[in-house]
């Protein structure tokens, strides 16, 4: 946390992490029809939950494909009760991004 009211994650880069994720994961599978983005989105949360550190990375969890909205809040849903940081699944979700 950034000591700033407002701020729900650690720095990413020194940007508001809400707003940089949310253009994130609307820019993944942005070059896709809306069903195989939706798909690329649950594909990338997979990834994200296989990063837990607390006993969740080798579990089978189902993630539907999902929205920009939808995948936000299972994003922070993982990196708030799964233990993974949300620095290293933002730079994983940019990483994605640039390599689409």
């Amino acid at each position: 946390m950034r000591g700033q009211e407002g701020y729900q994650f650690g720095s990413f880069d020194a940007k508001d992490n809400r707003r940089e994720l949310m253009i994130l994961l609307q820019r993944l599978g942005h070059h896709l029809p809306e069903t195989l983005a939706r798909e690329r989105r649950a594909v990338f949360l997979r990834k994200v939950v296989r990063m837990s550190k607390n006993g969740f990375a080798d579990k089978a969890v189902k993630i539907q494909p999902c929205d920009p909205v939808e995948a936000y809040w299972t994003l922070t849903m993982i990196t708030g009760c799964l233990g993974v940081d949300i620095d290293r699944a933002a730079r994983v979700l940019d990483d994605e991004v640039r390599r689409q």
